[in-house]
């Protein structure tokens, strides 16, 4: 995994929300999260990772910091995910801003 596949990855599903906005309605931020939330590279551990450690994770490690730790503390495999999560999150959201998604 490196920054170009995820923002491949970010890319598409902002254009399929872009897509499904238009024809249904709805609010982009909740879809990008339900988008971002069932994204294999979150769900499978070890693709969460790959993309903690090929990419550039500003974001989610921002993502985690504002959360904070979940009431049972963290493992390893779960705070991969969560970072994992908030950096392809940030990423969907910064890619619908540029098709001009109305967040």
């Amino acid at each position: 995994m490196h920054n170009n596949e995820l923002d491949r990855i970010a890319r598409s599903y902002a254009e399929d929300i872009a897509q499904e906005i238009a024809q249904h309605g709805g609010d982009a931020m909740d879809l990008a999260h339900q988008y971002a939330d069932g994204c294999e590279h979150v769900i499978w551990f070890y693709k969460a990772h790959a993309v903690c450690q090929g990419c550039d994770i500003s974001n989610g490690e921002d993502f985690v910091e504002d959360c904070g730790e979940p009431e049972g503390g963290w493992s390893y495999d779960g705070f991969a995910s969560a970072i994992a999560y908030g950096e392809l999150n940030s990423r969907i959201v910064q890619q619908l801003c540029e098709l001009g998604v109305e967040l």
